[in-house]
């Protein structure tokens, strides 16, 4: 995923929000309309809550570690090819999932707010690998990643600074279709959005806890995940500044050269002592095999609830754990500790 975008925050956000219309930071939605839900699997898995800084069971109050891959191509690609699903399911889902493989227990869904909006067989897809997820023992976080159905240049444009409220393409309306249709769901946690930006800390909180609202209206049990500061390299103002309400889980995004190894304690370790935090993306690749062996070792240690390397599909393929690194290294810890 490009970083490019992270060097251009800090001259953009004078810009931002010195010009155009003031962010809308309320819902506006009928939340009270009773969920219609779409028929679930006879199957489920146990849903997750939290307590304290611990994602647990709901049901046992046993803690649960959500480690697993990101799988990139439903946010800019409607057939989401990356997923490869056929007939049977996703062959890359059931790589993920199988014990002498990954043996991954979630993965992260990066999706398209537009097309999941305004199109159905778009949002079918969605729904089967969701199924598919959970017949397989596998969780998913369900990430809002591009706002719109078009590849926008450059490249940052294409991530929402909030989330937007009200009718249309907003991402009100994404989480008001997606909580109506899966509520029943178990396996799934809402991302609310990928990586907010470029608007002041407090700001950023207060649309964050809006949406996060309005949701509850709806869902009280569904585990929302929060996007963490400047495009996500951070949770560590939440830390000091929790938003209201439970079962929450905060998001951190690590990338070199800006989330360094000695400054990972400040992007979220000191968080997860006190809240449940997940490193929902990382860097993963040959060339910084070491970034990544360091990162799941401090994330382990410092008691985070998950972590999950970016991406499948946009970085390696669901084989690399054969005998690339740090590939064959993640899928290793996650046979170990999943």
């Amino acid at each position: 995923m490009s970083r490019e975008k992270v060097l251009l925050s800090a001259w953009l956000l004078p810009l931002v929000m010195g010009c155009g219309p003031e962010p809308v930071l309320k819902a506006s939605l009928d939340w009270a309309q009773a969920p219609k839900p779409t028929a679930a699997p006879a199957n489920v898995l146990p849903r997750l809550m939290t307590v304290g800084s611990e994602l647990v069971n709901a049901a046992s109050g046993v803690p649960v570690k959500l480690r697993g891959v990101n799988v990139c191509s439903l946010e800019f690609d409607r057939d989401g090819a990356n997923w490869k699903l056929s007939a049977t399911g996703s062959e890359v889902l059931k790589v993920l999932a199988d014990s002498t493989r990954w043996k991954a227990n979630v993965v992260r869904m990066p999706v398209n707010q537009q097309w999941f909006v305004e199109d159905d067989a778009y949002v079918q897809r969605v729904e089967l690998l969701i199924d598919a997820a959970n017949a397989l023992g596998v969780y998913v976080i369900l990430d809002v990643q591009w706002e719109v159905g078009q590849k926008l240049e450059p490249y940052y444009d294409n991530i929402l600074r909030l989330p937007t409220f009200g009718e249309g393409n907003t991402t009100e309306a994404f989480w008001h279709k997606a909580s109506a249709r899966w509520s029943n769901r178990t396996n799934v946690l809402y991302d609310l959005i990928n990586e907010p930006h470029d608007y002041p800390e407090g700001l950023t909180a207060q649309a964050m806890q809006a949406l996060a609202d309005a949701i509850r209206l709806r869902d009280t049990q569904v585990v929302l995940v929060i996007g963490g500061m400047n495009w996500g390299h951070t949770v560590d103002y939440y830390r000091q500044h929790p938003l209201s309400g439970g079962n929450l889980v905060y998001s951190a995004h690590a990338y070199l050269p800006y989330d360094g190894v000695d400054s990972l304690d400040d992007r979220f370790g000191n968080a997860a002592g006190e809240l449940p935090v997940v490193v929902g993306e990382f860097l993963a690749e040959e060339a910084n095999a070491d970034y990544a062996r360091a990162l799941v070792e401090r994330a382990e240690a410092r008691g985070a609830d998950g972590w999950l390397p970016w991406a499948i599909g946009c970085g390696f393929g669901e084989n690399a754990d054969i005998d690339q690194e740090p590939f064959k290294h993640l899928a290793q810890k996650m046979r170990e500790l999943n």
